[in-house]
Order: C-alpha cells, then sequence, then structure tokens
C-alpha cells in the first residue's frame, strides 16, 4: 500500500513538475505579447507583467516538490563529508526531519492563509485581479509535498543498513588508511 502512494505522490509531483515547464513558456509568450504589442502597436498591455508574476509563482510551487523528491536543492556539504558514515546517516535523518518540520508548518501556515482569502473573497492588487487563493494554495500545496518528501526521505534513510567502520587489525598491525589527505594546489599563487 505505501509503495502506491509512493508511486501516486511520484506521479503527481511529476505532473506538476512538467505543468511547471509549461508556466515557463506561458512567461515566455507573456512576453513576447507584450513586446509585439508595445513596439509594434504603441499599445502595452495592463496584464502581461501580472500574468508574468502569477506564472512565476506557480512555476516555483509546481518544481518545488520535485526538487524534494530528487535531492535537486542547495546544498552546502562541509560538515557531512567530514563525518562517518553512521553519523552522516544520523544528520541526513536529523536535517531530512527538521526540514519537513519547517515546511508543514510553512504550509499550514499558508494554507489557513488561503482558506481566509477564500472566504473573504480578497483579489489580488496587480493590473490583473484574480482571487488571491489560486496563487496561495498553490505554495501551499509545494510545501506540504515538499515536507512528504522530506519526511519519506528522514524514514529512507532510517532504514538504510549503515556499514560498519572497518576495525584495526587484532594482530596488532595497522590497516592502511584510506583516508585522502587534500591539499591546496591554490595556495602560493
Amino acid at each position: 500500500m505505501l509503495t502506491l502512494l509512493s508511486r501516486v505522490h511520484d506521479g503527481v509531483t511529476r505532473a506538476g513538475f512538467l505543468l511547471g515547464g509549461i508556466t515557463l513558456c506561458g512567461i515566455v509568450l507573456c512576453f513576447w505579447l507584450e513586446v509585439i504589442a508595445r513596439y509594434f502597436f504603441n499599445s502595452p498591455t495592463l496584464w502581461s507583467s501580472a500574468m508574468v508574476a502569477y506564472l512565476l509563482c506557480l512555476s516555483i510551487s509546481l518544481a518545488t516538490p520535485e526538487l524534494a523528491r530528487t535531492h535537486g536543492h542547495i546544498a552546502i556539504t562541509v560538515l557531512p563529508e567530514r563525518l562517518s558514515p553512521a553519523a552522516r546517516a544520523a544528520y541526513d535523518r536529523l536535517l531530512a526531519l527538521l526540514t519537513a518540520s519547517v515546511c508543514a508548518v510553512a504550509g499550514w501556515i499558508c494554507l489557513q492563509e488561503s482558506l481566509r482569502q477564500l472566504d473573504n473573497h480578497t483579489t489580488t492588487a496587480m493590473g490583473l485581479d484574480i482571487p488571491k487563493y489560486w496563487v496561495s494554495f498553490f505554495i501551499a500545496y509545494a510545501l506540504i509535498n515538499a515536507a512528504l518528501y522530506f519526511l519519506r526521505h528522514a524514514c529512507s534513510h532510517a532504514t538504510t543498513p549503515v556499514a560498519p567502520e572497518p576495525s584495526a587489525p587484532k594482530d596488532g598491525t595497522h590497516a592502511a588508511s584510506s583516508s585522502v589527505s587534500v591539499t591546496d594546489d591554490n595556495k602560493g599563487r
């Protein structure tokens, strides 16, 4: 059952990612129409800049869960690379749980705000007025969906066996060191 849910979750995320790519095409189309209207017909549009802003928000919101699924986000790995395999697995698990918590709380707050906007019939204040929840629901989707992926990563790290670290031989000889010394080739330049 969990495998089926995971496949459905991944399928929805991939479909959203493709839709996010289509929204990028919509952004390009809006810019083209604006350029044509402004420079060839001397009649700039009032809606294109607002549409670009909405589509950009949708594009980012639809791409975020796929980045969380594939570990495509930016990571600073100075600390994790220096940890032992067991410590690195614990670090990755803790970081995934922390990130899932932050995304879930932010997603919950955004979902509550989206529902408030729906109840109050709040519209955007740009050149193209649309109901504000149309945009904010996508942000909530991105955060909650990313939280689910970080939670899945934390659980998958928890069940992944970590290879034991090599121990010293019992005969008193020293094992060859497998660590590599990194030198800075740019020193002295």
